[in-house]
């Protein structure tokens, strides 16, 4: 078991640009995973905070997954987004 972090915002840029890359990583590892696994078109973009764009995307081009997501009614598009 990991050890428990307060998440707040990183104040030293530095840092936070590295925290930023390494967690960069896991998540494109971790969706990448759950395409596989589950047989879903996932798509992830970031940007750093130095502005550079990130993104991965499972199956089909970037631009055919988010015509599905704009083709979904704004209130629907809104009850799929969960955070916890």
């Amino acid at each position: 078991m990991g050890r428990k972090i307060e998440i707040k915002k990183i104040e030293e840029t530095t840092k936070r640009q590295v925290t930023f890359s390494k967690r960069r990583s896991s998540l494109l590892k971790k969706a990448d995973e759950i395409a596989i696994c589950c047989d879903v078109d996932v798509l992830f973009v970031a940007f750093s905070p130095s502005g550079r764009l990130n993104k991965f995307c499972s199956q089909q081009r970037v631009e055919d997954i988010l015509q599905r997501y704009l083709k979904v009614p704004v209130e629907q598009r809104l009850t799929y987004m969960t955070i916890s």
